[in-house]
């Protein structure tokens, strides 16, 4: 018979015991979960300063500095339509990352905040698209990707699920410098379709990318076309390219040149709109308004340009190529919201220089934001000068009499050394063809010129457009061409307000 010591019980309860509080303890180290709020890192940078380090084209940047850039995950490769590289923004633009392995969307999805310590990263190019690497390619001005095993040396991951909504824009506004704005960010066009010949395709042709073209509306101007480029290894490559018309979102970049827009996935394309076949038909909710509008009420009768988003205001009509006998009121309106430094020509939805809070030096988010809206135009060598044309289309003046116009003319790009002068002229009758001009009584009607506000003009209308049965147009005009040299101006109108007794 063995026998077994009270020395001997004791020390086995302890290794027991022992044991047990071991075991608990790793239990309780495994058990805890990875960490998903934010870590203990803020960034000192902005991607758009980070950027802007590259000054040489073909060049790549060593970052020396111990820099932080903070982002939100806009693209990964759970599709297949990014393989090795993910993309990130924050507020004042977006950056490729180049990184080794796969599926890197379980450790980067979209929406996912990361923080990543640029120093001893490389920033260079390709196509013009600048991009963050573990070090310089061969290739002039590349990079290569970061290793995995030094991935979570620079990248700290911080929450999931940050919102990240695409920025609605024109294909006018994105640029193919290195340091757009916009450049691998999530963006939205308004009112597209592709290509008819595509629309027999997939997205992509199986052994090449696929390269399908998408277009505005009914429009053939070849400055509102973008890219759609898809990897043939996307899960959704040879799913058929819808044949509708709607939004389409997606990363913008591009290549030398060619604007390209990159889908996470088919979610991105919601052309739920009949197609349009010809002659457009209608601008994505903006379009034409109603054909006329009546001057009811007592006076005077206001026309703002507040509710933009959804269109233009009824008897409102623009142009951007008329002339002394012909007006164009046949511009298709884009209801986005725009900004006042926009380089694309053509008319726009901007912030007013009279609005709350906006002055000269107001920001981009701070436009964008303005609930003051006006009705504006960036002219250019192929858009309105001459001819850009603001109409507004009477049904009858029947029973008004001395009737006045005032309204609000903007410059809101003072950086410009051209000026544009606009004459406000009126004809009578269903399609005039002889137009005449009216002096206003106060304000000036001349823009550009590096300045920058609103000029608040009054016009004295003939007694010809007084008490008239049928229509009365009232058009402001940019009969001749602008004066001086460098970019044309941004003008806008508001707060247009007629008046009689």
């Amino acid at each position: 018979m063995n026998r077994i010591s009270v020395k001997n019980l004791m020390a086995a309860a302890y290794v027991l015991l022992l044991g047990t509080v071991v075991l608990s303890s790793c239990k309780r180290t495994y058990d805890d979960p990875p960490p998903t709020g934010a870590p203990g890192i803020v960034a000192n940078i902005t991607i758009r300063d980070l950027k802007a380090m590259d000054t040489a084209p073909y060049s790549v940047v060593h970052i020396t500095q111990d820099l932080v850039i903070s982002g939100v995950v806009n693209m990964d490769d759970k599709s297949g339509n990014y393989y090795q590289q993910i993309s990130m923004q924050d507020s004042t633009g977006g950056i490729i990352l180049r990184l080794a392995g796969s599926n890197l969307n379980t450790s980067y999805p979209v929406g996912r905040q990361l923080f990543v310590k640029v120093k001893d990263l490389y920033l260079g190019e390709y196509g013009g698209m600048l991009q963050l690497g573990g070090g310089a390619d061969s290739i002039e001005g590349g990079v290569t990707m970061l290793s995995p095993v030094l991935q979570d040396r620079h990248i700290i991951k911080g929450a999931f699920n940050q919102p990240i909504l695409p920025k609605v824009v024109s294909v006018t506004d994105l640029t193919t410098n290195r340091q757009d704005r916009y450049a691998n960010t999530l963006i939205q066009l308004v009112d597209y379709q592709f290509a008819a010949a595509d629309t027999t395709k997939g997205y992509a042709d199986i052994g090449a990318a696929g390269n399908r073209v998408a277009n505005q509306n009914c429009a053939t101007a070849t400055n509102t076309r973008i890219t759609v480029r898809t990897s043939d290894f996307s899960n959704f490559a040879t799913s058929r390219i819808p044949s509708g018309r709607g939004t389409l979102a997606g990363i913008y970049s591009f290549f030398g040149s060619t604007k390209q827009l990159t889908l996470r996935d088919t979610n991105d394309v919601q052309f739920n709109n009949p197609r349009c076949t010809s002659g457009g038909t209608g601008g994505g909710g903006g379009g034409t308004s109603a054909p006329t509008f009546t001057l009811t009420g007592t006076s005077p009768y206001t026309i703002n340009f507040n509710n933009l988003a959804s269109g233009l205001p009824a008897g409102v009509r623009i142009g951007s190529a008329s002339t002394a006998t012909t007006n164009d009121t046949g511009t298709v309106f884009n209801p986005i919201t725009n900004i006042w430094s926009g380089t694309g020509g053509g008319w726009k939805n901007l912030a007013s220089a009279t609005g709350a809070g906006i002055t000269q030096g107001s920001d981009l988010a701070t436009q964008d934001a303005s609930s003051d809206r006006a009705l504006g135009i960036r002219q250019t060598s192929t858009i309105g000068d001459p001819g850009a044309t603001l109409t507004f289309i009477l049904a009858n003046t029947t029973g008004r009499n001395n009737l006045k116009l005032e309204f609000g003319i903007q410059s809101l790009d003072p950086s410009v050394t051209r000026s544009t002068a606009w004459t406000v002229e009126y004809a009578l009758g269903d399609s005039p063809t002889s137009w005449t001009a009216v002096t206003p009584a106060s304000g000036s009607t001349t823009t550009g010129n590096l300045s920058w506000g609103n000029s608040n003009v009054t016009v004295n209308l003939p007694a010809a457009v007084a008490n008239q049965s049928g229509k009365v147009w009232i058009r402001i005009v940019a009969k001749t061409a602008t004066s001086g040299g460098g970019s044309r101006p941004v003008t806008a109108f508001d707060n247009i307000k007629f008046s009689w007794s």
